[in-house]
């Protein structure tokens, strides 16, 4: 536990700070809805689905975070325009100031939902994920005439994994690139970054991603975070070892440290927000998160640093 000696920047999206030094602000969590195969939604193509069900797993994090003090964050995952548009209506209709992903693994569907929340004008709480080094000429030039001004920047480098990989990625563009992925963000008009580590499967560079958070704030200042969760989901021991437990509540009990652990891991060294996966984890994740906020927050008063939320976890369950 540390402070670092470049300054940290501290971005505001919809009301949620991002950055900062460790310990000062508490940890941006971010659930998932509408992901491939989420249980409530009944036709991805169009974007239907259980909207009771909905309203009750987004309530269940509004209210672990008033509980805990750990600002949330909604990732909206849509698989064709209709449907992401669909989830956005119903989330700025059930509330109306958190911050929302707009994601998709189709790029002409984060284009289409840029062009979206701008002109329905929630631009302002929208962050784009994300620019990373696939995005292609239209969907830059969709984020460019969108209002939007906070993204998700991905260090995902397929060539070089490593730490110095992740970081060429973000700067210069590593091999293959003509930009780094942060100036391609500037030119689109993004002015609070929010750092990426991208997470890896274990055994194909997870240490690199773990050590990424400290490289990249400690030599860009930016805010930093990443969906962590990731290596364990992928981890194929655990899908092997959990098998042999005969309910779905053994091979949860099994897997969740796990799942758990690959985000306190990061947010010991500094992570500022977390891609914690399915929103149904809500209860799991808030917990030891705030924990471990408040270790940070202990340690950032010894060293001299001011906590700049009243509602830090430090504040409200100690």
């Amino acid at each position: 536990m540390f402070k670092f000696d470049k300054k940290q920047e501290v971005f505001d999206v919809g009301g949620v700070k991002f950055g900062g030094q460790p310990g000062q602000y508490p940890t941006v969590l971010i659930g998932t809805m509408f992901y491939n195969r989420h249980k409530i939604v009944t036709d991805e193509d169009k974007g239907v689905f259980d909207v009771e069900a909905a309203n009750k797993l987004w309530q269940s994090m509004v209210d672990m975070g008033q509980i805990t003090g750990n600002p949330i964050v909604n990732q909206i995952v849509g698989e064709t325009p209709e449907a992401i548009k669909n989830y956005i209506d119903w989330f700025i209709e059930v509330d109306e100031k958190t911050p929302f992903l707009i994601d998709s693994s189709a790029g002409d569907v984060r284009a289409a939902a840029a062009a979206y929340v701008t002109e329905i004008g929630v631009a302002d709480r929208a962050i784009y994920n994300s620019i990373n080094a696939s995005v292609h000429a239209d969907e830059i030039e969709a984020v460019r005439d969108s209002d939007i001004n906070a993204s998700i920047v991905l260090a995902f480098n397929a060539t070089d994994p490593s730490v110095k990989g992740k970081l060429e990625i973000l700067e210069s563009g590593g091999t293959g690139q003509e930009k780094g992925m942060i100036d391609i963000a500037k030119e689109c008009g993004i002015t609070k970054p929010l750092i990426d580590v991208a997470a890896t499967p274990l055994g194909a560079g997870s240490g690199a991603s773990i050590r990424a958070v400290i490289a990249v704030k400690g030599h860009l200042g930016l805010p930093v975070g990443g969906g962590y969760h990731n290596m364990a989901s992928a981890w194929d021991w655990m899908k092997t070892y959990k098998k042999q437990f005969e309910t779905r509540e053994e091979r949860q009990a099994i897997y969740m440290p796990a799942d758990i652990g690959t985000n306190l891991v990061p947010q010991i060294l500094g992570s500022n927000f977390q891609l914690f996966g399915p929103i149904e984890n809500t209860d799991k994740v808030f917990p030891a998160t705030a924990m471990v906020d408040i270790m940070l927050a202990e340690t950032a008063k010894e060293l001299g640093l001011e906590i700049m939320d009243e509602n830090h976890p430090i504040n409200k369950l100690v």
